[in-house]
């Protein structure tokens, strides 16, 4: 017979549950143990890739895991502890698949990951070093930067523009928006490709209406020239995402009052003036949410490169998560490319932060 004893805060575990949650963290305590031997029997005999090798650190997070929620299960009681069961297979999945990558790519950069040689010395912090004192990082880092901050105000200004013109009644409104959120529906390997046909030199579209527009044959190489190359990604870029911008701030407008409207109207406010004075305060909050996931979006963007431009010509069009796969899965520099992701990864949160801290201030 099960025995709760009550105390201030509610009831004490009962026996099952107490027995349920040492077991937990028992079998936790072994796993752990067992796992710090298996990486203490593995020397650099084993293949670099071995799956032993790869894996092993698995056993002890798997350990680390059934600790933490043996404690959950003696520390909680009642409704909380079913509904912590209830959702123990899903917070085990992404611990699984999120937290151990995350953890384990933090630690490869801490070692020497060489293909061509078995030892895996601990550096510490020389790959962070490397990372920094690598003049192609920083290209790539300002490449990026540009082509957020030239995407980013195109999308705004053309998103805001075609939301204020569409905000109002207008007739053909039904068919209109879904055309122009067409390119939000696409896939941005999709996009490329079709993007990379419109930007062909001799057969491309672009080249053949400026033919037109101009009366001359036009054979710009856009791809392949980085005064063009840049500004054909940002174009692109803006192809696809115009729409977004175009969406949230159309959903911001219809949270104006339009009596604020008329009564500007009726003092002699010019269009530009309600827009700055009235539209702007309201839809601002609206906007920094946008403008936070449009700037970690292209921060992070490289399907787009790859597919039109491949980081050329040469480098020049080179992004940091475009730099990253080349290291990491051409090159196979493990370690140096786990530690320039968590660099790169510390910017974004930074940035991330910077916004969200703006929002909450207005």
């Amino acid at each position: 017979m099960e025995v709760t004893l009550k105390r201030e805060g509610g009831l004490k575990p009962s026996v099952k549950q107490r027995t349920v949650g040492m077991i937990m963290v028992g079998i936790g305590v072994l796993l752990v143990l067992a796992g710090i031997l298996l990486l203490r029997s593995i020397g650099p005999q084993v293949a670099p890739n071995g799956l032993r090798k790869n894996f092993s650190a698995l056993v002890p997070f798997v350990g680390i895991i059934l600790i933490g929620q043996g404690l959950l299960v003696l520390r909680l009681k009642g409704r909380r502890l079913i509904a912590w069961f209830m959702a123990l297979p899903a917070v085990t999945f992404i611990l699984a698949i999120g937290v151990f990558p995350l953890l384990y790519s933090l630690g490869i950069s801490f070692i020497k990951w060489d293909v061509q040689v078995q030892e895996r010395p601990f550096i510490f912090l020389q790959n962070y070093g490397k990372v920094l004192a690598t003049d192609r990082v920083w290209h790539a880092l300002g490449v990026s930067v540009l082509i957020a901050v030239a995407a980013v105000t195109l999308e705004f200004i053309l998103g805001i523009g075609l939301a204020l013109l569409l905000a109002d009644e207008l007739p053909g409104k039904g068919i209109i928006i879904p055309i122009i959120i067409l390119p939000l529906m696409m896939a941005p390997i999709v996009v490329g490709q079709a993007w990379r046909q419109l930007w062909d030199t001799r057969f491309g579209a672009i080249n053949h209406f400026l033919s037109i527009v101009t009366g001359q044959p036009v054979e710009l190489r856009w791809l392949l020239e980085t005064k063009l190359a840049l500004p054909a990604i940002i174009i692109t870029d803006t192809w696809q995402w115009t729409p977004f911008i175009f969406l949230i701030v159309l959903a911001g407008l219809t949270a104006v009052n339009v009596e604020l409207y008329e009564a500007a109207a009726i003092d002699g406010a010019t269009s530009w003036q309600i827009f700055w004075r009235i539209t702007l305060p309201i839809i601002r909050p609206v906007l920094l949410v946008a403008l936070l996931f449009r700037v970690i979006d292209v921060l992070k963007m490289f399907d787009i490169v790859y597919i039109l431009t491949g980081g050329g010509p040469g480098y020049d069009t080179e992004t940091v998560p475009f730099y990253l796969f080349q290291q990491g899965f051409t090159f196979a520099r493990f370690s140096y490319t786990a530690a320039a992701s968590y660099l790169f990864l510390i910017l974004i949160v930074i940035i991330m932060q910077f916004l969200v801290r703006r929002i909450g201030e207005v």
